[in-house]
């Protein structure tokens, strides 16, 4: 299987499968252990049943994790269509997947420039202001503070920024942008 990276179109799909596999494997090897185990020394009272139970907690983290990737949506063809026209000389990323102890955030692309993070979602139930709040600390906490976050709901309005971010980039001088790419990276699943 092609390895998407993180960042990429297709790589929540790709990555959901993948998550999928692993937590099968791991949960039919530790079920095996378990009653294996039980039936060959007769009793769950052994070694290998105590670290059946202790194998649970990272299969149950890989699980969750699984969970997290088929609540994500990626982004439509239509819409990476558009944005890829549309981005010009941008730095961006598709499809990130952020959460926050009590919100989750799906982003179909990720652009920024100019002290300014944009992003477009394609899901109703995003919560915006909580999702631009989020983004601008975990920028902060990581050296880039100041920017300018919203997250959009309309493609065309998202498209329109665009365009004008990259009129903006133009004109402005160069700025080295590449720590934010990795923070954006490494809140996303």
């Amino acid at each position: 299987m092609k390895s998407i990276k993180k960042g990429c179109v297709g790589y929540i799909k790709s990555r959901r499968i993948k998550y999928l596999m692993i937590t099968l494997l791991l949960l039919g090897g530790d079920l095996f252990m378990f009653f294996y185990a039980k039936w060959y020394f007769g009793s769950n009272k052994n070694l290998f049943s105590l670290f059946a139970a202790l194998i649970c907690l990272p299969i149950a983290k890989t699980a969750v994790e699984t969970i997290m990737l088929f609540r994500a949506k990626g982004c439509s063809e239509e819409a990476e269509k558009q944005i890829t026209q549309h981005k010009g000389d941008l730095d961006g990323l598709f499809e990130l997947y952020l959460t926050s102890y009590s919100n989750s955030f799906q982003l179909s692309h990720v652009a920024y420039a100019c002290g300014n993070v944009i992003a477009y979602t394609e899901t109703a139930g995003t919560k915006g202001n909580l999702g631009e709040k989020h983004i601008r600390e975990m920028l902060s906490n990581n050296g880039f503070s100041g920017y300018n976050v919203k997250i959009f709901y309309n493609l065309d309005k998202y498209i329109e920024r665009l365009d004008s971010l990259n009129r903006l980039k133009e004109q402005g001088e160069e700025e080295d942008l590449s720590g934010l790419g990795d923070v954006l990276l490494s809140i996303s699943l």
